[in-house]
Parts: C-alpha cells; structure tokens; sequence
C-alpha cells in the first residue's frame, strides 16, 4: 500500500480523534445546561416545595368567623424551571428563623406554630432539583410577608418581580398593617434588579407563565398563572387564596390578613373565571390536602 496514503489515514485519525475528545467536554456541558435550565424547545416543568411549616392556630386567623385549629400547613413555593429561564414564585420563611425563629419572627414563630429545619433552607430544597440559588433567573413573589417574601434577599443576582404596591406598601405599611412585614426580609431589594410591576404581565411573552393583579390581601398581592403542556393550566394562588374552602364559600381573613375586603372579593372572582374556563388546577399556599395530595420536588408537573 502506497506509503503517502497510509499517512493520510494516519492524519484522518488523529483528527476524527481530536474532534471526538473536543465534542465529549461540549456535550457534557450542554446536559448541565440543560439540568439547570429547561432544554429549548420543551415546556415548562413545574416543581412545588415547601418551606417549613405551621400549626397550631386559629382557624379564624384565616377565615373571619371560623372555628377550630390549623393544626399543620404548608409554606409553599414553587419553581418553574423553563427554557428561557428558572423562576421561582414566593420563597418561604426566611432561612434565618430555622436557628433563630424568636429573633426573626419574635412572637410570631409561636403564634403561629413556625416549624423549620436545617432540610427546609432554600439551597437545600433547590438541590433536590439540581439547582442553585444563582441558577434562578426571575424571583416573584404573591407578597412580601414574612412567609412568602423571606428568602428574597438570597437571590441576588436575579431579577424581582412585584406589583409597585407592594413594594410600598412592605417598605411603608399603612397603620395596622405592618405586622407580617419584617424589614430584614426584604432588606437586600434596594440593591436587587427589580420588575415594578402595576398590573398583569407575561413574563415570556409567550403566555406560558404569567402574574396577575390582585390586591385584597395586600395592597400589591398577585398570583401566578402557568401553562403546562401535559397538565394544562395551574394557577398559584400565593395568599391571594388561603384555603381552598375559602374560595368556594367567599370567606376572606380578618385584619391584617385582608388590607382590602372589597378587592379580595374581586380577586377571588379572578381566580374563579380562570379556573373555570381554562378547567386550571389550583395550587393554593397553605392548603393542607391540595399539598398532601400533590407531586412534591423532585416529582413535578409537565
């Protein structure tokens, strides 16, 4: 065999080689890419935690009028992981309260039952997804009380979504109403890149995750609305919605819980026409059954 042609095969493998150990760190990446954020040209997947909990209090601290206990109750929050980027909606109680719940909370943590452990910190709970705190791209929140806004200030380089209102009204509360605001919660979203929203907003343009206006419990509350190719609609109620009983029957808190009674009717009328004409499955906060029944992170919904 003619010797210059064995030397071109010689060549040819050394480069198909070197192609080949080049492609291998690339592929690689693009699969961490892909775990951190959703892959181009999938859906949405949406992940349901929960941060601590509560118990052990009053029933008519959530409904004016009720009777009995909530003898335990979730702090749910939620990641959208989505091709254009990680959103996270509401971010639980602050980390802090799991070591220092009378410092952070002061009577409060009693009041209301507060459970954390060291399992329950935001880093840990986004690692069961394979995310980071820096991984996220967009943090909104329901609110900014103690056991929706509490970790917000973690998230420093992403960007925070709220409703202007409640900016406002967190960093100047009316008279009554400062109660569930904690400063130190909130205290790092000065220096935040921030989407000061003053009603709806479709955050990819695309109709897939969008927050919606709805003042009554604060001045500045909003829920999210998710479009899931598998699962359809899921609408995030934050505290727009205690209870699941509470929007059947048209029962809303007392103060403070409710800074508006006549725009949490209307908000609850949101959430209503939603759920029925997009048939939507309601993901409400604090809703004991709804979040015993459904998938918990890693599980999520597609």
């Amino acid at each position: 065999m003619d010797s210059r042609f064995l030397r071109h095969l010689s060549g040819l493998g050394c480069l198909i080689a070197l192609v080949g150990a080049l492609a291998i760190p690339a592929a690689a990446q693009q699969t961490a890419s892909s775990q951190q954020a959703g892959t181009p040209g999938e859906g949405p997947k949406l992940y349901v935690f929960t941060s601590g909990s509560l118990g052990g209090f009053p029933k008519a601290a959530l409904q004016i009028g009720a009777t009995g206990n909530i003898d335990w109750a979730p702090v749910s929050f939620y990641v959208i992981k989505h091709p254009k980027g990680n959103v996270i909606f509401d971010t639980g109680n602050n980390d802090k309260t799991i070591t220092d719940p009378d410092g952070w909370w002061g009577p409060l943590a009693k009041g209301f039952g507060l459970k954390m452990t060291k399992d329950d910190a935001i880093p840990v709970q986004l690692a069961k997804i394979g995310l980071k705190v820096d991984d996220i791209k967009y943090v909104a929140v329901g609110h900014l009380h103690l056991d929706h806004g509490g970790n917000v200030g973690q998230f420093k380089n992403s960007t925070l979504i709220a409703q202007d209102d409640e900016f406002k009204a967190a960093w100047w509360p009316d008279v009554g109403y400062s109660l569930y605001y904690i400063p130190g919660d909130f205290a790092e979203t000065k220096n935040m890149k921030t989407i000061r929203l003053n009603g709806d907003f479709d955050l990819f343009n695309d109709g897939s995750v969008r927050l919606i206006r709805a003042p009554g419990h604060t001045p500045g509350s909003q829920f999210m609305v998710v479009k899931l190719p598998k699962t359809g609609t899921a609408i995030l109620t934050s505290d727009v919605v205690y209870l699941t009983e509470s929007l059947d029957k048209n029962l809303i808190p007392p103060i403070p819980g409710t800074w508006s009674p006549s725009d949490a009717y209307r908000s609850y009328d949101r959430i209503r026409h939603i759920r029925d004409v997009e048939n939507a499955k309601l993901f409400i906060g604090h809703d004991p059954e709804l979040f015993k029944a459904a998938k918990k992170a890693p599980e999520f919904y597609d």
